[in-house]
């Protein structure tokens, strides 16, 4: 045979094996073009990639709470600051508590969360579950801007007090608070709330927010702040749990641990002050009769 027969059926022969062999980007095409030959397929998983990352993150931080917690941690951790400790209306403690820390604030004040998350519960533990000491809660407007839903959502945790889970409703209140710029404290925001409180009857929850009496309680607690000189929140007012004109069984003991309640929660509240400058919190102590000036 010639050499120019052998050469032909050689060409034919590779012919064969280029068709029946998949078609590959060849070694000389720029990996720039090869980019662009296989980019419909890459921007074809952005949005995959993007929505897979949303609930990554909606995993993470939980969905319809503000500080990125879950509504379920929220309710673990108020139940277990609160679990075990006697609640009676607007009071958190012992009934025998010979001391009562009353706290004005508003539910809806960033300050108030700031402490309520950073420095309530070593107070709690300390002071309120062994019974030395009792928190009684008033109402003080500072941030809730339109004075009918400051009125509402106060009357709905004195509402849950009547069932005493007054605490439980404030604290997942303040948790879950909203953007401060928006107007998020809404009917359907306090029904929420309430229903995340444990053992709440809801019904009998929202026949008791109509009572007028609540929305008296609020305007008292304003005014009792006003009259003691807070404007700010949260601010605290220290006081003998006994009758007006009592005295402590031991006075000594008493203002002995009068001056330790007093020392740490001003201890925390100049931790709050360090964290922020819109509030200025306030600590006051009223004595018993007769007992003016003890121990200082």
């Amino acid at each position: 045979m010639s050499r120019a027969y052998n050469a032909r059926r050689k060409a034919k022969r590779r012919q064969a094996r280029a068709a029946a062999e998949p078609t590959r980007p060849s070694r000389l095409i720029p990996y720039w073009k090869r980019f662009t030959a296989y980019r419909p397929r890459f921007t074809a998983l952005v949005p995959i990639l993007l929505i897979a990352a949303i609930f990554a993150v909606v995993g993470v931080l939980g969905f319809g709470t503000s500080g990125g917690i879950s509504k379920a941690q929220v309710a673990r951790e108020v139940t277990g600051l609160l679990g075990g400790i006697p609640q009676k209306g607007a009071v958190l403690g012992s009934p025998k508590a010979p001391i009562t820390v009353t706290v004005y604030a508003d539910l809806e004040c960033p300050t108030v969360r700031l402490f309520v998350e950073k420095h309530l519960p070593s107070f709690v533990t300390d002071w309120v579950r062994n019974g030395d000491v009792k928190i009684a809660y008033r109402s003080l407007q500072t941030d809730t801007s339109d004075e009918q839903v400051f009125f509402k959502q106060e009357a709905a945790a004195l509402a849950a007090g009547r069932q005493h889970r007054m605490w439980n409703f404030l604290l997942t209140f303040v948790r879950q608070q909203g953007d401060v710029r928006t107007d998020y404290a809404t009917e359907e925001f306090i029904r929420e709330i309430a229903s995340q409180v444990p053992s709440l009857e809801l019904p009998q929850w929202s026949r008791d927010r109509e009572d007028a009496l609540l929305s008296k309680h609020v305007a008292l607690g304003v005014y009792a702040a006003h009259t003691h000189g807070f404007h700010s929140t949260p601010s605290f007012l220290i006081s003998y749990s006994g009758s007006k004109g009592d005295r402590p069984d031991d006075p000594v003991a008493w203002a002995s641990m009068k001056s330790e309640v007093e020392a740490s929660l001003q201890r925390d509240l100049d931790a709050v002050l360090k964290e922020t400058r819109k509030d200025f919190p306030t600590l006051k102590v009223t004595e018993p009769a007769g007992l003016d000036g003890l121990n200082k």
